[in-house]
């Protein structure tokens, strides 16, 4: 009851819909640097209103999700990059 799934270097979502945390790294297909999560808040002026997730020059990011988080789900994609 976890996923994830990247849009080549476009997008990243993933979804914990379990009993326990998602707690992995993950290959994100997007460029380094730090991204709003979309879910959770907004990219508004440059300032993410939500979670953020850190991309490694790899393209690697290490996702926590709990599964008691009110929206277990977090997206990324390359126009929310702060």
């Amino acid at each position: 009851n976890q996923i994830a799934f990247s849009r080549g270097n476009r997008g990243f979502i993933a979804i914990n819909n379990d009993d326990f945390l998602l707690d992995r790294t993950f290959s994100t297909g997007l460029p380094g640097g730090i991204y709003c999560d979309v879910i959770s808040g907004n990219l508004e002026d440059g300032t993410c209103t939500g979670k953020f997730i850190t991309v490694g020059d790899d393209g690697s990011a290490q996702i926590y999700i709990s599964n008691t988080d009110e929206d277990p789900i977090i997206a990324i994609h390359a126009e929310a990059k702060l």
